[in-house]
């Protein structure tokens, strides 16, 4: 308290970043949601290295964020900073958001304020909320139904530069709350996957499918022959790899679901690979 309060910003920071410790040590919900309203006062009036430090020491307390008593008003004094009119000030605070996102899911203010940033013409807001979609997507049916065909205009538009789509593709993964959305989901990631050969952008959109079907559980025997078909025909040892490892996902999670001929079929790809590291594992 006596740091926080301090003027120097060194002593600030210094005393933020304590906190993580403190609450391992006392993890008594009165004490958390005291330092936790404190810390969202600094948030509110301090600078973005401030900020900066109050989201690493959120990030790393995460499983005490459900000990806050006062989550309306710790919630008002974060959101604040979201109309600032500095960008990094903005892409903070929906960093911020994203990482509360498991106590606040179904927050409409958040919601809305991920959907305008996405739209930001400043790369580190786009960045922070892209972030934020992908933790609130994976927290809320609602946010993730409503965010889903304005990500997939974004994956699709000319105008989006590819690093940027490869950021987007992994949200799509928590397309999983009900088969309509799943199915939306797959639909877009099989376009993706023909329409975008690079190594790179086949290894995050198969993944993604992979990370999609392992929750969704119904589309896993499809998965599985996809894999399979990628790790036969395509001849880049990156993408080969990928599918093992997805594969190897997928055979821990639901090995009941592999059929004999998916099993030969693997087996025959492992003996015909050219690749001695892929054989090995």
């Amino acid at each position: 308290d006596k740091g926080l309060r301090s003027g120097k910003l060194g002593e600030q920071c210094e005393a933020a970043v304590r906190f993580p410790r403190l609450f391992q040590k006392y993890p008594f919900p009165i004490l958390i949601n005291s330092a936790f309203l404190k810390l969202a006062e600094f948030f509110r009036v301090g600078n973005n290295f401030l900020r900066l430090c109050i989201l690493k020491m959120t990030q790393q307390s995460e499983k005490h964020l459900e000990k806050i008593l006062n989550v309306d008003e710790f919630v008002k004094k974060i959101f604040s900073v979201i109309h600032s009119n500095d960008p990094v000030a903005r892409a903070i605070t929906l960093r911020m958001l994203g990482s509360m996102a498991s106590i606040i899911p179904e927050r409409k203010n958040a919601h809305h304020s991920i959907r305008q940033s996405l739209d930001s013409h400043d790369n580190v807001e786009v960045e922070a909320a892209i972030f934020a979609a992908a933790n609130f997507s994976a927290q809320s049916k609602d946010f993730a139904g409503g965010i889903c065909n304005k990500i997939s205009e974004m994956i699709q538009g000319l105008a989006t530069p590819v690093d940027l789509k490869l950021k987007l593709i992994p949200i799509l993964q928590h397309m999983h709350h009900d088969a309509n959305l799943a199915s939306s989901a797959r639909q877009l990631l099989q376009q993706l996957v023909t329409s975008y050969p690079s190594t790179k952008m086949v290894i995050v959109t198969l993944h993604t499918f992979t990370l999609l079907a392992a929750s969704s559980l119904v589309d896993i025997p499809k998965q599985i022959e996809l894999l399979l078909q990628y790790m036969k025909n395509d001849p880049r040892e990156a993408v080969k790899r990928l599918a093992i490892q997805d594969l190897k996902l997928l055979a821990k999670k639901t090995p009941h679901t592999w059929s004999n001929e998916n099993i030969e079929a693997l087996c025959e790809c492992a003996l015909q690979t050219p690749y001695d590291s892929l054989k090995l594992g």
